[in-house]
C-alpha cells in the first residue's frame, strides 16, 4: 500500500467516525470529543515531556478530564458551574501534594506543560462541543438540545479551507505565508482556502435553517483565518522541540494533536461568535 493510499484511507475513516460520532446522538459526540481530548493531550504531553513514562501522565489526564467536563457542563439550567467549580480544587491539590514525592528535576516545567495542556487542549474542545447545544430555534424548549450538524459544520469548514489553501497554494503559491513555521503554506493558497470555505458556507445554508447565512459565512472566516493560525501555533510547538509530527498514530497524517490542531483554536472562537451574537 503506497503513502498515498495509506493516507486517503486513514482521512476517510477519520472522516467517517466524526460524522457518525457527531451526527447520531449527543451521548456518542461527547464520548468522540471527549477522546479526541485526551489523544491530544496524551500526545502533547508526549512530545514536550519525553522523558516521563506514559503512566506519569495519568494525574493531568485525569484533570484534562474534569476540566472538559466542567467547562461544556458550564451551560444555563445544567450545571452552574459557581457552585460546582470547587470540585477540581481538592483534585489539583492531591495532584500538587503527590507531585512533592516525586522526582524534583523538572518540577516546575511538568507543572507547566500539564496545566497548559488543560488550557490549549481540553478547553477549546469542550466549547466546541457546546456549539452543539446552541439553540437558534425560539420554539424548542427542551432543557439540553442537540444539534450534531452545528459541530459538523465547523470541522466541513476547516477541512473545505485545508484541503482548497493546498490545492491552490501547491499549483498557484508564489509567496511563502510563514516560512520558517510551515514552508508549505503560501499567500494565495491561504486567500484560496477562504474563499472556497465561505463558498462551502453558502452552500451548505439549506442544511442548517436555523442559522442565518451571514452568520455561516462569517463562520467560514473564522474556520479559515483562525484555524489556519491554530495550525501554525502547533507548528511553532513542533519546531521548538525540534519534531515534524505530534505522533504517527495516523499514519502519513501524523498524529492526533496534527488533525485537530485547527479545530483546536477555530472550535472556540465559533462558539463565542455563535453565543454572543446569534444564539437565542
Amino acid at each position: 500500500m503506497n503513502n498515498f493510499t495509506s493516507r486517503f484511507l486513514v482521512g476517510a475513516v477519520y472522516v467517517a467516525l466524526t460524522l457518525v460520532a457527531l451526527l447520531s446522538h449527543q451521548i456518542s459526540a461527547g464520548a468522540y470529543i471527549w477522546l479526541i481530548q485526551i489523544l491530544c493531550l496524551f500526545e502533547f504531553y508526549r512530545i514536550t515531556q519525553p522523558e516521563l513514562k506514559p503512566i506519569q501522565h495519568s494525574g493531568a489526564l485525569f484533570i484534562g478530564s474534569v476540566v472538559f467536563t466542567l467547562v461544556y457542563a458550564n451551560q444555563d439550567d445544567v450545571v452552574n458551574l459557581g457552585n460546582y467549580s470547587m470540585l477540581i480544587l481538592p483534585i489539583v491539590m492531591l495532584y500538587f501534594i503527590g507531585s512533592i514525592y516525586k522526582d524534583r528535576d523538572g518540577f516546575i516545567s511538568k507543572m507547566a506543560h500539564h496545566a497548559f495542556g488543560w488550557l490549549y487542549i481540553s478547553v477549546p474542545l469542550a466549547l466546541l462541543l457546546r456549539i452543539g447545544n446552541l439553540v437558534f430555534d425560539e420554539s424548542n424548549t427542551d432543557l439540553m438540545p442537540y444539534y450534531g450538524r452545528q459541530i459538523v459544520l465547523v470541522f466541513v469548514l476547516i477541512w473545505a479551507n485545508d484541503t482548497f489553501a493546498y490545492l491552490i497554494g501547491r499549483q498557484f503559491g508564489k509567496r511563502k505565508l510563514a516560512p520558517k513555521l510551515s514552508p508549505k503554506k503560501t499567500v494565495e493558497g491561504f486567500i484560496g482556502g477562504v474563499i472556497f470555505s465561505i463558498g462551502f458556507a453558502v452552500a451548505l445554508y439549506e442544511f442548517m435553517p436555523f442559522i442565518e447565512r451571514i452568520h455561516m459565512i462569517v463562520m467560514a472566516i473564522i474556520c479559515s483565518v483562525i484555524g489556519t493560525f491554530g495550525d501554525l501555533f502547533e507548528s511553532k510547538i513542533k519546531r521548538s522541540l525540534g519534531i515534524k509530527d505530534s505522533g504517527t498514530a495516523l499514519g502519513g497524517h501524523g498524529g492526533f494533536l496534527d488533525r485537530m490542531d485547527s479545530v483546536i483554536m477555530a472550535g472556540p472562537a465559533c462558539f463565542i461568535y455563535l453565543f454572543h451574537f446569534t444564539a437565542q
